[in-house]
């Protein structure tokens, strides 16, 4: 098996297994341990590894004598009890409509270190004692690779990205290689403040049409020894398509990177001030809709939820405008690291997440989001050096008729 993640903390979700998966059913793996869902390299067999709890993958055989089911996630496979899985798109509030007919999309983030041609990596862990290795640029190959993952394990349609370089107002010499590596289908807006280290968003046209994107420009300004926005948040919003291609339910997503250092608390919470009024003037300039209402706020946040640096915008945030659900557990056990840092390296830092507004909750098919361990080798050198230091975070929209203007 590929995965060797036993040790390693998972999200729990609270859906509850559904029985009667079948072969070609989607799937999320859930158990109710914070280590993750048993995993076995055949059925009946005693021996397992963990794969995080909010794993998606499909089904693509089913043993008669035991009812375990072979699951494909990320390329590999392995075999579990059928208690652990639940059906990806289920929905309780709607009709009964077959699960496989009810579409969703995947959003979310992922921070591609320092994204630029010719850029070797390993920034601060090579400067450690004992230090850790510095990663070699970027190859073709590599860039293929990053492409295979976002559209094929992933099966992602709107990523935030991060530290990606870019060469005049709205271009990347990266991201069209990215994309055009994915496919004609696939396009990017990136931010013209950053330098080569930018926040930009990647999308699947043919799933999301961008209706328009804007960059939150915020006028430099030092707290606690770095500018609270040196990368300016990026907000787009995109339609979301059906099957057929017509037009459904819209949201914001606003892309955001803060400043480095967990400990910039204060600087963390005048970046998110401003981004709350920036974005409400936007819309109050009639820059997006004014009745809009579903929003996703992702991004390398450069802070955690749950260490002893307290900010305010993890809860309830913003009670006079669109109130934000950070989508991650309360407990910051039940939360992975989503950055392997440290010598050795490993999975430690909880900086990256989602935030969604109130409205945009009741859209989503999982209650918190996924942290994508179960793309990590056995090495997690290899995972670094091939894409990135940051692990991707997830969650999926559904695709229904809309609830505002």
């Amino acid at each position: 098996m590929r995965f060797q993640l036993a040790t390693l903390l998972a999200v729990a979700l609270t859906i509850q297994p559904l029985a009667g998966q079948a072969v070609g059913d989607r799937v999320i793996m859930s158990s109710s341990s914070s280590a993750g869902v048993p995993v076995h390299p055949a059925a009946g067999d005693a021996s397992y590894v963990r794969w995080a709890n909010g794993t998606e993958g499909r089904v693509t055989a089913i043993d008669p004598p035991t009812g375990w089911r072979k699951v494909e996630a990320g390329g590999v496979s392995g075999w579990v009890t059928q208690r652990y899985l639940t059906l990806l798109v289920e929905d309780p509030e709607g009709p009964e409509v077959p699960a496989n007919e009810i579409l969703s999309y995947v959003v979310g983030t992922w921070n591609l270190e320092y994204f630029r041609d010719g850029a070797s990596r390993g920034f601060p862990e090579n400067t450690y004692a004992p230090a850790g290795p510095t990663y070699p640029p970027r190859t073709a190959a590599d860039f293929q690779a990053t492409a295979h993952l976002i559209k094929d394990q992933l099966n992602a349609s709107i990523l935030v990205l991060n530290e990606i370089n870019g060469t005049g107002a709205g271009k990347s010499v990266e991201l069209d290689r990215l994309t055009a590596a994915l496919g004609a289908n696939w396009s990017y807006a990136i931010a013209s403040s950053g330098g080569t280290q930018r926040v930009a968003i990647l999308f699947d046209s043919s799933a999301a049409r961008r209706a328009s994107c804007l960059e939150l420009a915020v006028p430099p300004r030092s707290v606690q020894g770095a500018d609270i926005l040196a990368r300016d948040p990026l907000v787009c919003r995109f339609v979301l398509r059906d099957r057929t291609g017509a037009p459904m339910n819209d949201l914001l997503v606003v892309g955001v990177h803060l400043a480095s250092g967990q400990g910039k608390n204060t600087n963390h919470n005048e970046a998110m001030t401003a981004l709350r009024d920036r974005l409400r003037q936007a819309v109050q300039a009639g820059s997006f809709a004014a009745g809009e209402h579903d929003v996703l706020i992702a991004g390398d946040f450069n802070a955690s939820r749950y260490d002893t640096n307290v900010e305010s915008f993890w809860t309830g945030w913003d009670s006079t405008g669109y109130r934000f659900t950070t989508l991650s557990p309360t407990n910051g056990v039940d939360y992975p690291g989503t950055r392997l840092a440290g010598v050795p390296l490993f999975p430690r830092s909880q900086i990256d997440y989602l935030l969604a507004s109130e409205s945009l909750v009741a859209s989503l098919v999982q209650p918190v989001a996924a942290v994508h361990l179960e793309l990590l080798p056995t090495n997690f050198h290899d995972f670094r050096a091939l894409y990135s230091d940051h692990l991707p975070v997830t969650v999926r929209v559904r695709v229904q008729p809309d609830n505002d203007p």
